[in-house]
């Protein structure tokens, strides 16, 4: 919190009248700025069954290039921005082998950067490996004191939530982001919405009394 130097009392005009004081003086100032790295997220794949009963769905990670980060423009009829294309997928088709060909046997697709991990066995891709996009929002406080009396004195404020009105896209597990990396069709590799606990720019007015 800043309070400006301003007014009876203060660096600045320290003399003026009572009028002048009720303009000038009684300025504060606070803000808080968040400026951080995105949400992390794992990528998963669309054919869990043939990799594992239960548990996590991971691929494997192999040489190859994947692309994230907000490209283009809204969609004017989904709503929804584009945050990574899927690749191909790492599903074996099992009407493309000869009937009673153990699927597990087969060599493993790759597509990008990833791959489908042997059966039964964990993809080696990390966890959270990945983070959604970056976040910067900044709030805002403008704060006027009067004296009213010796003992009573007002204040009108204006908060600015989100004062640059700058969208925090989300995209991660916890934010319903749809984090596989091979399906295709839907919301898949799409932004649907802001981060939880984030808004576009709102503006409250208040008057507090303190005697």
């Amino acid at each position: 919190m800043y309070e400006l130097p301003f007014g009876k009392g203060k660096k600045y005009m320290g003399d003026v009248s009572n009028a002048m004081d009720y303009l000038l003086g009684g300025w504060q100032l606070s803000n808080t700025t968040n400026w951080s790295s995105g949400l992390p997220w794992t990528p998963s794949l669309g054919e869990c069954g043939a990799v594992s009963d239960t548990g996590p769905c991971r691929p494997n990670k192999v040489p190859g290039s994947f692309n994230v980060g907000v490209s283009g423009s809204i969609d004017p009829v989904n709503h929804n921005l584009t945050y990574f294309t899927p690749v191909s997928s790492l599903a074996i088709d099992p009407n493309s082998v000869p009937v009673g060909t153990d699927l597990c046997s087969l060599a493993r697709p790759t597509a990008g950067p990833f791959a489908l991990p042997a059966c039964g066995i964990l993809g080696n891709l990390g966890r959270n490996s990945f983070h959604g996009p970056s976040g910067f929002y900044s709030d805002l406080s403008v704060v006027k004191r009067f004296k009213i009396h010796e003992r009573l004195t007002a204040q009108f404020r204006t908060d600015f939530f989100n004062l640059f009105n700058h969208p925090v896209y989300a995209f991660s597990a916890n934010n319903g982001g749809n984090t596989c990396v091979d399906c295709g069709g839907g919301n898949n590799g799409k932004i649907t919405n802001i981060e939880d606990g984030t808004s576009m720019r709102q503006i409250q007015f208040a008057v507090r009394f303190d005697f």
